[in-house]
């Protein structure tokens, strides 16, 4: 179950949620935003996630796409906070290939050896 508040201010647009961003609610959440972010022109748009205790991957997908289109995400629990920095700053992994090229170029050559 998911509750979700709209606060609309004059500067910003603020959803508050509260219990767990699961399954059907996700769908909800998402029609919420894009019905509401219509009216948003010039005020910050912010999700508050201080109440919510469980967010499942397709949740995960679309507070990610929320922030990518400028949705501020707020949390308090450690668990939501860790949630939100992967978001905001996801931690980019390097491919084996990637990887294998920049330790080849950290590598002095073969054939060059001093005596």
């Amino acid at each position: 179950m998911l509750k979700i508040t709209l606060h609309d201010g004059a500067t910003e647009l603020r959803f508050n949620l509260e219990g767990k961003l699961s399954g059907p609610w996700v769908d909800e959440l998402r029609q919420c935003w894009h019905t509401a972010r219509s009216t948003t022109a010039g005020r910050k748009t912010v999700l508050d996630l201080r109440e919510v205790d469980f967010v499942d991957p397709e949740g995960q997908t679309l507070l990610a796409e929320m922030h990518g289109q400028g949705v501020g995400l707020t949390a308090s629990t450690p668990l939501m906070q860790a949630l939100v920095t992967e978001i905001c700053h996801p931690v980019r992994c390097a491919s084996v290939e990637e990887s294998h090229a920049v330790a080849s170029a950290q590598r002095p050559g073969r054939g060059s050896r001093t005596r």
